[in-house]
């Protein structure tokens, strides 16, 4: 008999804690806030409405603050009323303000992974989601890039804005400019570039272009490789932003690649119209017994796109050395590390593999 009762007890117990929780959570409607103004002007407490209506009383206390006005009576004495649409308006708005609730949660492993990776590493967002997936890293977070980019510009990083981000998109208003070739391209057309190097079939064909620091600041430059298929980097030190210097450094490739290996890694090399580049005898021919060790073609004036995989690389050295900077100051170890960098930088054209990744295969490749 008493484990019925002690039964039937805690059975009633937990009916009554699920109608009150049932009750405290309860939603106030349109027809709650019409029954409410009716019980409020005939004088009820906000106690009394709250047991008549079957809300929590300190909801109905918050409800009338939130409908809560001022209207003047026909004897122009102001009295304090209770607007069922004021209470209405206020709470749809707090409604939209409030939103779905962040996907991230409290999973400050995945924040402190991102803020690293995009903050500190100088990675692309795409990028951080991309090593989670390949290295098999496990966190309580799984959100698509999108929604990445929208916590960022949120502010849910403490660490990190949009300016950490690269490829930074800016409208660019106005027509474009037209501009007009000043002087005659030196050497041979890229119209005249075998349709082999267009198909990106081989590797050992190259893009070349100069990175310059702020004008006036910056004596030094790099000169970058940019291969067209594997996408692999180089980048060496110029001391003065001459054509020498550059005919120079390509001498000093030679001697590390040898004069055979020179001629079967650099096949073609397409430049701009810069006048560092001027000299297409001199990077054409071998240092040791002036034959030639590689075809240098030249862009149409103007055309950078024409250099493509070139220019998309130099994006990359921009997140180390912004635009007005020098490199009088930059050892040429630190320049090796940003060739490190980029040639370990996942892609999304090769399956988030690395440039230097794709290039070992190629090479693998011709030795089979």
């Amino acid at each position: 008999m008493a484990e019925r009762r002690f039964s039937a007890t805690i059975a009633l117990r937990e009916v009554s804690f699920k109608m009150a929780k049932e009750k405290a959570y309860k939603t106030i409607k349109w027809e709650d806030r019409l029954r409410i103004e009716v019980l409020y002007k005939a004088g009820h407490k906000p106690q009394e409405i709250a047991e008549q209506l079957g809300f929590h009383h300190s909801t109905i206390y918050r409800e009338l603050r939130r409908g809560k006005t001022k209207k003047r009576n026909s004897d122009w004495t102001e009295g304090e009323i209770y607007s069922p649409d004021l209470a209405q308006t206020k709470a749809d708005k707090n409604k939209k303000k409030k939103g779905r609730p962040l996907k991230i949660g409290c999973d400050y492993k995945f924040v402190r992974y991102v803020e690293k990776t995009v903050g500190d590493e100088k990675n692309s967002p795409a990028v951080a989601l991309a090593e989670i997936e390949r290295k098999g890293l496990q966190f309580d977070t799984q959100i698509c890039l999108t929604t990445l980019y929208n916590y960022i510009k949120g502010g849910i990083f403490f660490n990190l804005t949009m300016m950490d981000c690269p490829y930074r998109v800016t409208k660019k208003k106005g027509r474009k400019k037209r501009r007009v070739q000043k002087r005659l391209s030196a050497g041979t057309s890229i119209e005249e570039r075998p349709l082999e190097v267009m198909a990106r079939n081989e590797v050992g064909n190259w893009e070349m272009d100069t990175v310059v620091g702020g004008q006036g600041k910056s004596k030094k430059s790099l000169l970058v490789l940019t291969e067209r298929k594997t996408r692999i980097e180089i980048i060496e030190l110029l001391n003065e932003h001459t054509m020498s210097e550059v005919v120079r450094v390509m001498d000093r490739l030679e001697r590390k690649f040898t004069e055979k290996g020179f001629r079967e890694m650099f096949q073609t090399i397409t430049v701009d119209n810069g006048s560092e580049f001027s000299d297409w005898k001199g990077m054409e021919r071998s240092r040791r017994n002036k034959k030639k060790r590689t075809k240098v073609f030249y862009c149409h004036p103007y055309c950078s796109s024409e250099r493509g995989s070139n220019e998309n690389n130099n994006k990359l050295v921009r997140r180390f050395y912004p635009k007005g900077g020098s490199f009088d100051d930059v050892p040429r170890r630190d320049i090796k590390k940003l060739e490190h960098w980029i040639n370990q930088y996942p892609r999304k054209m090769f399956g988030w593999r690395s440039a230097e990744e794709v290039f070992q295969d190629e090479q693998w490749r011709v030795a089979m």
